[in-house]
This record gives structure tokens, C-alpha cells and sequence, in this order.
């Protein structure tokens, strides 16, 4: 008796699992303005992180770029800012219409840092210098991480010791010190992309998880829901 009770109760969840969700697809949550907003994407060099960093440039946000790679994270900086012009000039190729040609309101800039994350003074260092130079951060993109591609057994102490910290213990280094001068503003956007996705705002005192992409780069797509 049971037994059926429990499948009963596994179905109207699954049923009720598939109404929230048409639901939602229907009636779209409203995107939440990024435009203005200072954004770190760490990994920013290639990949996915490249994918985040000409995602939100569309969406006209101030990025700050860190990578250990300096010249793909330079590479990435340029196909941002050609976006930041393409954004400026919407205009077709005949001319302004009317003779009257549209201002944009506000330049977006991108700010590029090279940065080891599995060093914490490297971390700690390049915060700082963001803070100075550019600004209070509103939103963090935790994307770099590393992946063996091997068995655990047959991974090196090394390799092993580099993911851990690089994809565990420098997400804390990098949020403490963004955090740490975020406390009285709106909301972060915390992103990590190996093993976890998380958006939350800032005072979350324990973040909800969803599964990453299933695609190894796919063209980001993302809500930000309103505060």
C-alpha cells in the first residue's frame, strides 16, 4: 500500500514538475539590467569564459577580464570592445535616420589583469588593483577552473593538488575579497563553472545549485532574475 501511495506522489510531483515549468516558459521572467554593472569573468582567455565576457558586453556591462593567459585574455578584449562599437553604432549603412543620430548614454570599458586564482596572493593582489582602478565589483563570473581529462588514479599529486585549489579553494579567496566590499550593495552574481552554476544574491547565506551546461562551450544563456 505504500509502495502505490509513494508512486502517486512521485507522479503529481513530476505533473506538477512539468506545469511550473510551462508556466514559466510562457510567462518569461524579466531580465534584471546588467548595463553599467562592474563584472569580473575570471578564465576569461578562451572558451567558455570568452562566451560570458561577449555575452554581457551585448548587455553592455563594464568587464573586468582575468586570465593567466595574457594574450587570450587580450584577444578576448578586443572582440569585446568590437562589440562595445557595433553597440555604439546601430545605424544603418545609408546614414542616421532623419539626419539625427542617437548618443549612447553610457561607454562601457574593458579592463584586462593577468591572474593565477590558484595563488592567493595573485588573487588578493589583482582584487585590489580592480578595486583601485576600476571600481566596486556588483558581479563575479567564477569560470576558471581546471579539468585533467584523465581517471583519478592515473592524475599526478600535482595535477590533483592544482585542481583543488584552482577549482575549490579560490572561489572563496576571490569571494571573500569581492564580498568583502559588496556587503552593502544589491547583489553578486556568483557563476562557477566546474561543477556548479550558482546566481544568488549576495546575502544568500547558502547558495541553490543547478547543473552546468551539458555542452562543453555552448553560447551562454542566462536570466538574471530581479533582486
Amino acid at each position: 500500500m505504500m509502495i502505490v501511495a509513494e508512486f502517486f506522489l512521485v507522479l503529481l510531483k513530476v505533473l506538477w514538475a512539468f506545469v511550473t515549468a510551462g508556466a514559466k516558459w510562457v510567462v518569461r521572467p524579466k531580465e534584471k539590467s546588467v548595463a553599467g554593472q562592474v563584472c569580473v569573468i575570471t578564465g576569461a582567455g578562451s572558451g567558455l569564459g570568452r562566451l560570458f565576457a561577449q555575452e554581457f558586453a551585448r548587455r553592455r556591462a563594464v568587464l573586468v577580464l582575468w586570465d593567466i593567459n595574457s594574450r587570450g585574455n587580450e584577444e578576448t578584449a578586443d572582440m569585446v570592445r568590437q562589440i562595445y562599437r557595433e553597440l555604439d553604432n546601430p545605424m544603418p549603412k545609408d546614414g542616421p535616420v532623419g539626419g539625427v543620430e542617437e548618443v549612447p548614454p553610457f561607454q562601457p570599458q574593458v579592463y584586462t589583469y593577468v591572474c593565477d586564482v590558484g595563488k592567493r596572493e595573485s588573487v588578493y593582489t589583482t582584487a585590489e588593483k580592480v578595486r583601485r582602478e576600476v571600481g566596486e565589483v556588483d558581479m563575479l563570473i567564477n569560470n576558471a577552473g581546471v579539468v585533467s581529462g584523465h581517471h583519478l588514479l592515473e592524475c599526478p599529486d600535482e595535477l590533483i593538488e592544482r585542481t583543488m585549489v584552482v577549482n575549490c579553494h579560490a572561489h572563496f579567496w576571490k569571494l571573500g575579497r569581492v564580498y568583502s566590499a559588496a556587503e552593502n550593495r544589491k547583489w553578486v552574481v556568483i557563476a562557477v563553472r566546474v561543477g556548479l552554476c550558482q546566481v544568488r544574491p549576495a546575502r544568500t547565506p547558502f547558495p541553490h545549485t543547478i547543473p552546468p551546461p551539458a555542452a562543453p562551450h555552448p553560447t551562454p544563456h542566462f536570466v538574471l532574475p530581479r533582486a
